[in-house]
């Protein structure tokens, strides 16, 4: 690992322990905006679809968890600001969900007792050119893809992570979407086995 990458690593890990000890006052997602007349579906029972990312409202200001780049290709970032802040333009996207009873109710008002990053490692390469000569050696990078908030009475899990269309069981990992996981089960059903996924 390059020095710029620990030093990546270390200030995201810092953001993620920081949600220990917040309040959660309210919970939004948010999608791409469309022209539907009805709002894109969010509840899938034991998951949430949240698309571009979470804003968790709490006692110490906004909380953004979303995803980005900057551990390649997509992994889970969190901000200390709000979602809005980080859209480009004044359009794009709005606010979908949660609404009404959802698995966040019970939730509200509780702190975070312990939030932790779930690294998983990829293997690039090898790295060829147009005529697919091999041009750099293959090497593994370590992705957040996702990131563990646990509550006195349940984990909230926020993956990288694409439903693949028509189907709410399988799901591409490492995405430019974030799904918002209720149980350990779903967790492996992802294809997660580190055992820091356990309840």
């Amino acid at each position: 690992m390059f020095s710029h990458e620990r030093s990546t690593r270390t200030a995201f890990e810092a953001k993620v322990e920081g949600l220990a000890g917040l309040r959660i006052e309210a919970v939004d997602y948010w999608d791409l905006q469309t022209e539907e007349p009805e709002p894109a579906q969010w509840d899938y029972g034991d998951w949430h679809h949240a698309v571009m990312g979470v804003q968790l409202t709490t006692d110490s200001g906004p909380r953004t968890i979303t995803w980005t780049n900057a551990f390649h290709p997509h992994g889970v970032e969190v901000f200390n600001e709000p979602i809005q802040c980080l859209f480009v333009g004044e359009s794009g996207c709005e606010r979908n969900g949660p609404i009404g009873m959802s698995r966040w109710q019970p939730l509200v008002g509780q702190p975070i007792r312990r939030a932790v990053p779930i690294w998983e490692s990829i293997e690039l390469g090898p790295a060829t050119d147009r005529r697919g000569c091999v041009v750099g050696a293959p090497r593994v990078v370590e992705v957040p893809a996702a990131v563990r908030v646990d509550f006195a009475s349940a984990a909230v899990w926020f993956v990288a992570a694409i439903p693949k269309p028509h189907s709410v069981d399988d799901v591409v990992m490492f995405g430019d979407e974030i799904m918002v996981v209720f149980s350990a089960d779903k967790m492996r059903a992802i294809g997660f086995e580190d055992p820091t996924i356990a309840s």
